[in-house]
């Protein structure tokens, strides 16, 4: 491992962000092209490398425990890492380093590039702090950096819909951190504690049911982070408007820093209540409504916006059921959905780089000028739809087999109409798109460019990988599913001999 590689991985982003406008100051004085890309890509691949030196302790059985200050948990901050937010931060900075090399062309024609790539390198600094911190008060903290960066890059190109979109989302999402923050100031009276490892211990697997309203203040705060129905409402607009290499590292990194936050604060702390059905039930609900949405959209990407809330239902229902099989989907469709909703976000971005437009009425023909983006296309949508031999149906297969174990055939039958809904929406979106009669004014439009298309293609591939190949899934995924599971670990390391 690199030394001091959990604290690197939160500094090196957020140092990097400090840099990036001096980078630019000095490339436009030289005449250097490109630099802040370049800058932006070695950036996030030096961090790639650093959470990946993590990869064989963890894979060994070992928690590591960074303490910051000499401080001794619980009263000093740490940094406690286990298989659990390992896969978060590995699938947080794999997705931010494909985003980051999709933005070297699609972001060329937009002006500003200074303040896109530093508030880049701020949220991803804000993922890693979300993921590796030890204690919920700088969970808070690094949610707000996260939250704070996505409200500027959803209003990056300062027209009225993404001035509009970026306000809703900012007032939805003040409130959701301000719910958390209440919830954090409640627990710390009632318990002394806001170390996630010292609290784990002190609940001792009894929470007092005095705390049932921190768990609702903290179940609705990551609600709202995560669009969990019914607080969804600034998702599909947020996503619509944010440039297309946002909307992709949105729905493949942040959602994903935001489950984590819902399965280790509420699940892991508040799991005795019950808390698991009501997860499973919320996540039906989504599900269902998603499902039910995306299906009358015109635009692609708040169909996708709509296609992401359905896919967060599968994980909840998956985690929600609380077995080992269960959970082992949930974790398995996290990773899944984090692959094909990037790679579908960068096609809808490719879409209006080459048209101009993701409004499906005004397209239609495609298949002829961009072969290999619709090949790209029909795997995402397949794969999201559950339809083997993709890496979605893997997932959803597993969550299914679960639901049946423990005898919730209702919610195994909805999920499975679900995901019939799904295909047909996403078979209804390449017919408008790649399909049909080509208006006139698509006649001379181009191939995806090659930098845009190899994020894309990998993507692809992957979603082939992991579905013909399930068990690497599975093997990928058991070191969080066993930390999920069983938490006397995770205390140990954190607590020692305290």
């Amino acid at each position: 491992m690199i030394p001091h590689a959990p604290i690197l991985a939160i500094l090196l982003p957020l140092f990097a962000a400090f840099l990036m406008p001096v980078v630019g100051i000095l490339a436009r004085r030289r005449g250097i092209k490109r630099a802040r890309e370049w800058f932006a890509i070695a950036a996030v691949l030096a961090e790639l490398v650093i959470v990946a030196s993590m990869l064989p302790a963890v894979v060994g059985g070992q928690v590591l425990v960074y303490q910051l200050g000499g401080w001794q948990p619980p009263w000093g901050i740490n940094l406690a890492i286990d298989g659990l937010n390992l896969l978060v931060a590995l699938i947080v900075v794999g997705i931010s380093a494909l985003v980051a090399i999709y933005s070297f062309v699609y972001m060329e024609r937009d002006t500003g590039l200074d303040q896109y790539y530093t508030l880049f390198l701020l949220i991803l600094a804000g993922m890693m702090g979300v993921t590796l911190t030890g204690d919920i008060f700088n969970l808070y903290v690094f949610f707000e950096i996260m939250c704070i960066s996505s409200y500027a890059l959803v209003a990056f190109r300062r027209n009225w819909q993404s001035i509009e979109a970026s306000i809703k989302y900012m007032i939805v999402s003040s409130l959701g951190t301000s719910f958390i923050l209440l919830s954090v100031a409640l627990l710390f009276g009632q318990v002394g504690s806001l170390n996630i490892g010292d609290l784990m211990q002190k609940f001792g697997g009894v929470v007092p049911s005095t705390l049932i309203v921190p768990l609702g203040l903290f179940m609705t705060g990551f609600g709202i982070k995560i669009a969990m129905v019914p607080l969804h409402m600034w998702q599909p607009d947020a996503y619509q408007a944010a440039p297309s290499a946002v909307a992709a590292l949105f729905s493949g990194a942040t959602t994903t820093v935001g489950i984590y936050a819902m399965v280790r604060v509420v699940y892991m702390l508040f799991g005795i209540l019950g808390v698991g059905m009501i997860l499973a039930g919320l996540g039906l609900v989504s599900m269902v409504l998603g499902a039910f949405m995306a299906l009358v959209q015109r635009d692609l990407k708040r169909l996708l916006a709509y296609s992401g809330i359905c896919q967060l239902g599968y994980i909840l229902l998956g985690i929600g059921l609380g077995t080992t099989l269960g959970i082992q989907g949930g974790l398995f469709h996290l990773f899944n959905n984090a692959i094909y909703k990037t790679m579908l976000f960068m096609i809808a971005g490719t879409i209006i780089y080459q048209v101009g437009t993701s409004n499906m009425d005004k397209l239609g023909g495609l298949w002829n000028n961009m072969p290999v983006t619709a090949m790209a296309f029909m795997i995402g949508a397949l794969a999201i739809s559950g339809v083997p031999p993709m890496n979605g149906f893997a997932s959803k297969w597993t969550i299914y087999v679960a639901g049946i174990e423990e005898g919730q055939y209702v919610f195994t039958i909805i999920a499975l109409v679900v995901s019939a809904l799904t295909l047909a929406y996403f078979l209804k979106a390449f017919n408008s798109i790649f399909l049909g009669q080509r208006p006139k004014h698509l006649k001379n439009v181009k191939e995806t460019p090659i930098s845009m298309l190899i994020p894309i293609l990998l993507l692809a591939a992957l979603c082939l990988v992991f579905g013909v190949l399930p068990h690497l899934g599975i093997e990928l995924v058991r070191p969080a599913q066993e930390a999920v599971m069983n938490s006397g670990g995770y205390i140990s390391a954190v607590l020692g001999g305290v």
